[in-house]
């Protein structure tokens, strides 16, 4: 049990335990599980284990069929061989400690940014360099050196003007910029837009993410998504530097093609909120389980969720997420439907509702539906493109007698209606100010019922009834903040009952301007003046006149403003 032997599997299960048994040398265990990997559990073995082995090796030797003896020599040359490449792989990177001028190290090739080292150089200055940078030798210059990893540090020593500073020399010169980003990213020191730059520097390196991912110790995902935000271009990483796009919102995008992805995220005006990553993944991820169409060769598409199960594994659900080839296909149905209908005789298009079926008879249009069922006219059908949901009505036009409307008959149909609209408007407020004036004048030179009656119409909102220029009067206490009139206890004990009757009869304006329905308007006028409001409806000479005279007004306004704009120029 002392010699090197093939390793079984039962035994590899063993290793993945934490069990390393008897007859096997560490350096031979690491070598294997780092040929087949392994985790290699370390120094963890249990003691007395030779019966286990010896029935490892006989189930082996009974399902494999072949001595382990006479593979002995073969296992110790091939373990030894691994044993030597495994130490010469410890020692192929050489570094050296020394302590360089500053003048001689040359700070190039930096992803990360070294602007914000205020913390960094009290602290140096405090307790000194604690960890040397590190440095490899310049090319065709011995004495000079390339900063590789250490940037901040070195930044840091320069602002304090010290003179040098300790480095690590490191011989082995491939790989240099991974080195540093390693370091970086190991310590989880960098902003999410240095990860985004890094990723995208080691992937034109010719590095594959799931090689970045291993040489980082992190998930595919997660360079999969620094990825996608660094292809978008300078404008989305602009944005994730400023902090307008979080990387864990970033990351419920990622599945979305390149060019959707890039296009939703250039859309963002301000920071990507919840709300916007929810609206987006409603607008873009189209369940292909409730599609209309055919959906077999959409489960292979690279632009379906299925298929990218390197970001998104634990989604059962599969969701077409290229919105145009989902409305192409969508509307490419709902035109094979429309045909369908019109090949059955039906009047038949597609579109929206609210767009093509202006001329529809509603259903409070009665006499008009009768009409079109005792015709026995055709229904028509509009097939949406987005849902190709199908919406059946008549039409106008297909009712006998039917004029369509000319774009003249149209023209002077608006017209018509727009007149109709002003004079309607200046009769009403004709109407209300001259019922508001007649009121006001009973109030003045009437009695104290009259007074009582107002009140009566305005009780229910106390706020409107006293006028902010009568609180003195009340002696109610106010200030430019807060001066509204809240209720009675904010009336002074003192008041009279002769101060409620001066208060309210010079609130006479502010009260009716308070009063907006026309209903109660038209009582209090009856109440009051004793007389029929239709007696203050103005005639339509009286309006017209009030039209051509604000017509007038309107034109001399513009006129002036006019030739106040023509002498500001001129100036």
């Amino acid at each position: 049990m002392t010699c090197y032997r093939l390793w079984t599997t039962l035994e590899t299960k063993l290793v993945e335990m934490g069990i390393l048994p008897k007859g096997r040398s560490l350096l031979a265990c690491r070598v294997f599980c780092r040929r087949n990997g392994v985790k290699f559990p370390g120094k963890k073995t249990i003691e007395d284990n030779d019966d286990l082995i010896n029935e490892i090796e006989k189930k082996f030797s009974q399902k494999k069929g072949h001595d382990m003896k006479k593979e002995t020599k073969k296992t110790i040359t091939a373990s030894v061989k691994d044993a030597k490449a495994e130490k010469k792989s410890d020692d192929e990177r050489k570094y050296s400690f020394r302590t360089i001028d500053i003048d001689k190290i040359f700070a190039q090739n930096n992803i990360r940014k070294t602007d914000e080292i205020a913390d960094l150089v009290a602290s140096i200055s405090t307790h000194g360099i604690i960890n040397p940078i590190t440095v490899v030798h310049y090319t065709g210059a011995a004495t000079y050196y390339n900063l590789v990893a250490g940037f901040r540090r070195y930044e840091a020593a320069k602002k304090l003007g010290l003179k040098s500073i300790p480095c690590h020399v490191i011989e082995d010169v491939d790989s240099l910029n991974e080195i540093s980003l390693t370091e970086n990213v190991s310590r989880m020191d960098m902003t999410p837009y240095e990860e985004c730059v890094a990723v995208r520097h080691l992937i034109n390196k010719k590095n594959t993410p799931a090689q970045i991912a291993k040489r980082f110790g992190r998930t595919l995902r997660w360079v999969l998504v620094r990825k996608k935000l660094a292809d978008a271009g300078d404008e989305i990483l602009e944005k994730v530097k400023a902090g307008q796009i979080a990387l864990s919102a970033a990351a419920k995008l990622a599945d979305l093609p390149d060019d959707v992805f890039k296009e939703e995220l250039s859309e963002i005006s301000g920071s990507l909120s919840d709300w916007d990553v929810k609206n987006i993944l409603e607008r873009t991820h189209m369940d292909l389980e409730k599609a209309p169409f055919d959906h077999s060769a959409c489960l292979k598409c690279d632009k379906c969720s299925a298929c990218q199960k390197d970001l998104f594994d634990d989604d059962p659900k599969a969701y077409c997420l290229d919105p145009d080839c989902w409305e192409k296909k969508v509307r490419k149905v709902a035109e094979e439907k429309a045909e369908g209908f019109k090949n059955d005789g039906y009047e038949a298009s597609v579109g929206h509702e609210y767009e093509n079926c202006a001329d529809e008879i509603k259903n409070w249009q009665k006499d008009l539906l009768k009409q079109a069922e005792e015709s026995g006219i055709k229904k028509r059908v509009i097939v949406n493109p987005e849902t190709c949901k199908e919406t059946w009505y008549y039409s106008k036009k297909d009712l006998p007698g039917y004029h369509e409307e000319t774009e003249e008959e149209r023209e002077v149909r608006r017209k018509k209606e727009e007149e109709q609209r002003v004079e309607d408007s200046v009769r009403k407020g004709m109407y209300e100010d001259l019922m508001k004036k007649r009121i006001a004048e009973k109030i003045k030179f009437g009695d104290k019922d009259d007074i009582i009656a107002l009140l009566v119409f305005c009780c229910e909102d106390f706020d409107n009834l006293i006028d902010e220029t009568e609180y003195d009067t009340l002696g109610i206490e106010h200030d430019e903040e807060d001066s509204c009139c809240i209720g009675l206890e904010d009336i002074s004990d003192n008041a009279r009952p002769c101060d409620f009757e001066d208060a309210i009869k010079g609130s006479v304006k502010h009260i009716l301007d308070n009063i907006y329905g026309i209903k109660t308007l038209e009582k209090m006028y009856r109440i009051i003046t004793f007389a029929n409001p239709e007696e203050a409806k103005p005639t339509d000479k009286q309006v017209q006149a009030e039209i051509k005279c604000r017509s007038l007004a309107a034109k001399k306004s513009d006129g002036e403003n006019n030739e106040s704009e023509n002498e500001s120029q001129e100036d």
